[in-house]
Formats: C-alpha cells, structure tokens, sequence
C-alpha cells in the first residue's frame, strides 16, 4: 500500500498574501456596495455575497462594516502621507505645495467613492459611531494625520521659529482639511475646479501668514 504524503502547509509568505487577497476583495466588495446601495442600506451579508465568501470570513477580517470603512481611510491617509514623501520634486517644494499635493492625493483616493463619503461623513457625526469623531481608531487616525502635517511644518520653518505654532497649527490644518472635503463634496466645476482653485488660494494664504508669524 502506496503511503500518501501529508499536503504541505502553505508557506507564510503564501498565506500573507492570500489573507490580503481576501481582505482586498472584501474592501472592494463593500466600498462598490457603499456607493450603490449606500452606507446604511449595505450589510455584511451583502458584502460577503459580492466579494464570493462566507459572511464568517468577513468577520474574521472586520467586526463590522464600520471598520471596513475606517480601514478604507486609514489606507487613504497612508497613501496620501506616501505620495508626499515619495514624489521627489516634492522634497524641497516650499511647504504650500506639500499641503497642496496632500490633500489632492486624499481626494483623488475619494473620488471613485463620492457618494459614500458624503454619507459617511454624516455618519461620523453621529455619537455612537465607530466612525464618529471622538471614535478610539478615528482618533488615532486623526493624530497619524497630524503628525505628519507637524514634520511637513517643521522641515518648511526653524524649530525654534515655530513656538507655540507648532502646537495649534496642524490641528487647524485638520480642521482646513474637512472643510476643503466640504467643499469638494459640493462641488460640480469639471474636475472639481473650484476645489483645486480653493485649495490653491487658500494654502498660499495661509502658508503666508504663519511665515509672518514665527
């Protein structure tokens, strides 16, 4: 009797990438079903049904659709952060056009999604979600943000120069930020034009100011 070999367990490089296969289906899967059916109409059993897997699966990679969307933006965050330090005209670009191509970067990543991000947006203002403000994950996604608008103002400025600047102005840049996805949101100009133009203006005069400041 010919003995058989036991299958060989998957090597963990092979199972990583599996896993984020799975996951990435999963994200695309919900994110399609957010900007068609909308945000509250879409359940997890939809987004299984979509993505071709068990409803189980979901759960053993997101607890809840909450998190699906809260991952999406934190890889939004991570892309635009890469984009800023990875373009290499972009190194010593004065600090206006570093904040210009972080928040084009965001919302270029948003855009196949407007829809979606208009209801999370009103979603996230809701006391009890997991996407609202005050949220433990959209918290700290929030500080990851704000961290790096703080190198991006202490590379264009001395340190010492910045005082107590450093300390207020990337949280008032988070908050600049929303407003602009406000803006974008409602925005109808071709290619969001206005948007472009607002940011355009707005960061120069901003960046301006806080150069007469320290």
């Amino acid at each position: 009797m010919v003995k058989r070999s036991a299958p060989r367990p998957a090597r963990p490089g092979r199972r990583a990438e599996q896993k984020g296969a799975i996951q990435a289906r999963i994200v695309a899967a919900a994110l399609s079903l957010f900007q068609t059916k909308g945000f509250e109409a879409t359940t997890t059993k939809a987004i299984a049904r979509k993505a071709g897997i068990a409803e189980g699966t979901v759960f053993n990679y997101f607890r809840t659709k909450d998190d699906i969307a809260l991952y999406f933006f934190e890889q939004e965050v991570d892309h635009a952060i890469e984009v800023v330090r990875r373009t290499p005209r972009l190194s010593k670009a004065p600090l206006e056009e570093k904040l210009f191509a972080l928040v084009q970067s965001q919302l270029e990543y948003l855009e196949p999604y407007e829809r979606f991000i208009g209801a999370a947006f009103v979603e996230a203002l809701k006391p009890a979600s997991k996407l609202g403000l005050f949220s433990h994950r959209a918290q700290a996604l929030r500080h990851r943000y704000i961290a790096f608008v703080q190198e991006l103002f202490e590379e264009a400025f001395p340190k010492k120069s910045l005082g107590h600047i450093s300390w207020w102005a990337p949280d008032a840049f988070w908050v600049y930020y929303l407003a602009a996805l406000l803006f974008w949101l409602q925005d109808q100009s071709p290619h969001k034009q206005h948007t472009l133009a607002f940011l355009d203006r707005t960061l120069k005069v901003g960046v301006n100011m806080l150069t007469r400041a320290v």
